[in-house]
């Protein structure tokens, strides 16, 4: 799953349609084609804070709106193709052009955090999730749903 939450003041993300196409567009990051991640693994939560509730070196941060974009990755861990060495700055690069019409291009400040957390933690239902591109995976990608699914021991 790759969990985003989005810490923003109130008001700046506050038309139901820019939430709606903004996670969206974060959705299609990691579930387009035939080898991505089925959607509904992605979850983005906006997380409206008060102003005076933002502090940014010990000083409230109210007179522009200021976004914290907190990511977890658990589904994968790696890219193919992508040498590890040259992947964060080329995922960040990614994040940055995906968020920008809707942060960058509107003046805000913003700060993003990418963190991993290991995949045998992370339960759908308590199901626990299958290989990664295995057949048991696809089912869910189809279906839009997690579902029992039996390991093969090979």
């Amino acid at each position: 799953m790759p969990l985003w939450n989005i810490y923003h003041t109130e008001g700046t993300f506050a038309s139901q349609e820019t939430r709606n196409k903004l996670a969206q567009d974060i959705t299609n990051i990691y579930s387009r084609g035939e080898k991505g991640l089925p959607a509904f693994y992605v979850v983005v939560q906006f997380i409206p804070l008060p102003a005076g509730h933002v502090f940014v070196g010990g000083e409230a941060r109210d007179e522009k709106p200021f976004v914290r974009l907190v990511i977890q990755h658990m589904a994968v861990h790696c890219h193919e193709g992508v040498h590890m060495d040259d992947f964060p700055k080329q995922f960040s690069d990614y994040i940055n052009a995906t968020i920008k019409p809707y942060i960058a291009d509107k003046g805000y400040d913003w700060e993003v955090t990418v963190t991993d957390t290991q995949r045998d933690f992370w339960r759908f239902n308590g199901i626990a999730l299958p290989p990664w591109r295995s057949e048991a995976e696809r089912v869910w990608a189809r279906d839009g749903r997690p579902s029992e699914w039996e390991e093969k021991k090979e």
